[in-house]
């Protein structure tokens, strides 16, 4: 019988489900087994989430045809090994667009109401009206990456009367973007913006793609926000334009290194928010990975199409 294995945590009522939807395969669950090594050459199917998943496992899984990802990145994976074996790469985009989307808009608050400081304030028994406030109404978002989480940002956004920015690479519309920029436009993109938000992938094209030249393109009073991934931007250069004042400042849930190193010169700016890579943590995110699993699981057996394919090449 043909093996699906899952290599990461999951639920034992959820491995029952799989089971009840795949009977044709022999579904196993890391946590059940002593030994994965000895099912993996027989392993058809491989469910984990970035990063659980070793270049030498996949090398032994001679009969591994799909890979599906619990987690919507999956800047870990060996690319070049699946394309040249042809194995399908599936994620669960769209499991985090609602809990990271608040997590912006928490941000956004605590920079224009001042919470952040008044904060600090109420540590120390300081009654200081003199702290900035404002409000988002009429504000300028732009969004990098406007995929399932950037539309979500951008919806929200719309509610409170912000005029929403975005920049993708196709440069597809979508309708909550007033403006869509391409990625060759993308300094243009933020110039005028006061939050400017990242959610971008990791990819070759990406790495450090957010460097000392576009945050001089940066309003001094905007604000960066990224929830993407820490690699993306080049720590050094963001942390020299919040110590330049050429920007506001910065919140943040993504690092190039994690956790976050105490020496991090991030940690003692007054203007800049830390979260330890949480805006993606939600009581409902396995209920929503588990609903795009089962969907695949039914394409995979001939039943519609898979949702969430990776581009191999484009590796997103």
């Amino acid at each position: 019988m043909k093996n699906m294995l899952f290599l990461s945590k999951v639920g034992k009522n959820y491995i029952e489900e799989i089971q009840s939807i795949a009977p044709n395969f022999n579904v196993i669950s890391k946590d059940d087994v002593e030994d994965i090594s000895k099912h993996v050459d027989e392993v058809e199917v491989l469910v984990c989430f970035d990063g659980d998943v070793q270049k030498e496992l996949i090398e032994k899984a001679k009969s591994l045809r799909w890979i599906h990802l619990l987690s919507a990145g999956a800047d870990a994976m060996p690319f070049d090994m699946l394309k040249q074996r042809n194995i399908i790469l599936t994620n669960s985009k769209g499991v985090h667009k609602y809990q990271i989307s608040e997590q912006v808009l928490g941000y956004m608050l605590l920079f224009e109401r001042g919470l952040n400081y008044f904060i600090r304030k109420q540590i120390n028994r300081e009654w200081d009206k003199s702290v900035r406030v404002s409000e988002l109404y009429g504000k300028i978002v732009c969004i990098l990456g406007v995929g399932s989480i950037g539309e979500e940002i951008a919806r929200i956004a719309r509610e409170f009367g912000m005029k929403t920015v975005g920049v993708r690479k196709s440069g597809k519309i979508s309708p909550f973007i007033d403006e869509m920029y391409t990625d060759e436009n993308m300094l243009s993109a933020v110039s005028n913006a006061d939050y400017v938000i990242c959610a971008l992938p990791l990819t070759d094209d990406t790495y450090h793609l957010l460097d000392a030249e576009f945050f001089k393109s940066m309003k001094s009073d905007s604000v960066f926000i990224n929830i993407g991934r820490g690699s993306v931007v080049d720590e050094a250069s963001l942390i020299d334009a919040l110590r330049q004042k050429s920007i506001r400042g910065a919140a943040l849930d993504v690092f190039e290194n994690e956790p976050l190193s105490k020496d991090s010169p991030l940690w003692d700016m007054e203007n800049v928010i830390i979260t330890p890579h949480t805006a993606g943590i939600s009581p409902r995110y396995m209920e929503r990975a588990m609903q795009i699993l089962k969907h695949n699981i039914k394409a995979y057996m001939g039943d519609g199409d898979y949702i969430n394919v990776i581009d191999l090449k484009k590796q997103y």
